[in-house]
């Protein structure tokens, strides 16, 4: 049995575990005519299954997410996946375009990918889960405020993205530029709008049901869960936002069998670019790229641009 046949079959049954349970949890529930009072001893086990099913549900996120983040860094290191050729829009341009407005490209994508925000705000998720736990459970641990200010912290980080600006004109026609700005703000702008909606949430609704004296469970746990779910939808919007910094980092870097023969180099920026045997150099460069080259050590004959043979080096001018 492969390791992803069985890690597939580990989450199938971890998501049947958790659909069998919810549904043994709102039977229950539903069956007594309501939710049941925290404190009646006769309800102990459907409090106790509740907190299993959102738990349950917890672990089966994070397993699933923890997959695709692998996956997605495989793809942006090309480890394992033999540097597997990205189908996007940016990548479907003329390889000249794409080599002469690399350096430029590559600083908006960096831009908008300063940090790994996915981990931001999963993390700031994960914290909110793990309140509602408590809140369920009524009992708050003295550490539960700070860990909602690292949660405003997480979510201060992703407000602080750029927004969209004014590009020069691409002299030479082509808005090369301007799509890789735009895929990138247009998903950076639902993320910050997702991560306002949380933050107002969390500093004007949650943070003062829990500051007074006696906390309001129900209040709480009620909001707490709405700020779960805005942080769900800001998780996804990270995701995406990834998607397209990843995209725009490969236009730029992967130029297996890429035709640049009639492009002029001088000038141009080259380390970390990926080519491999098809590649076409404009003459005399080849051997010159070839010194200051490694192998991307996959197997697949893909060679890396080092350190370039001259001592300085800029941007190709627009």
């Amino acid at each position: 049995m492969s390791d992803g046949g069985g890690a597939g079959r580990l989450d199938a049954l971890l998501d049947a575990a958790h659909e069998q349970l919810g549904i043994a949890v709102y039977d229950g529930l539903t069956g007594q005519g309501g939710p049941p009072e925290p404190r009646d001893p006769d309800t102990a086990l459907d409090g106790l299954l509740a907190a299993a099913h959102r738990q349950t549900l917890s672990a089966v996120v994070r397993r699933t997410e923890r997959l695709r983040r692998a996956a997605l860094a495989c793809e942006r290191r090309g480890a394992g996946a033999g540097f597997a050729r990205s189908a996007g829009v940016l990548m479907r341009r003329p390889a000249a375009v794409r080599l002469k407005y690399r350096e430029q490209a590559l600083r908006i994508a960096r831009d908008y990918w300063p940090q790994d925000l996915d981990e931001s705000v999963r993390r700031a998720r994960d914290a909110v889960q793990e309140l509602i736990v408590q809140l369920e459970a009524e009992s708050l641990p003295e550490t539960s405020r700070e860990r909602l200010a690292r949660v405003g912290d997480d979510l201060g980080r992703v407000l602080a993205l750029p927004r969209a600006r004014r590009l020069p004109p691409a002299l030479t026609g082509y808005d090369y530029l301007e799509v890789a700005q735009a895929r990138l703000s247009e998903r950076a702008a639902r993320l910050m709008d997702a991560a306002d909606a949380a933050r107002t949430l969390l500093e004007a609704e949650l943070i003062p049901r829990l500051g007074g004296r006696e906390v309001s469970w129900a209040g709480a746990l009620e909001v707490a869960e709405d700020l779960a779910d805005d942080l769900d939808v800001a998780y996804q919007s990270a995701v995406s936002l990834l998607g397209a910094v990843t995209e725009a980092e490969e236009a730029g870097n992967d130029f297996r069998g890429a035709d640049l023969h009639t492009v002029a180099l001088d000038g141009v920026r080259l380390e970390g670019v990926r080519w491999d045997e098809e590649t076409a150099w404009p003459p005399g460069w080849e051997q010159r790229i070839r010194r200051v080259s490694l192998a991307a050590g996959d197997g697949l004959g893909v060679l890396v641009v080092g350190p370039q043979p001259y001592d300085s080096a800029v941007a190709a001018d627009l």
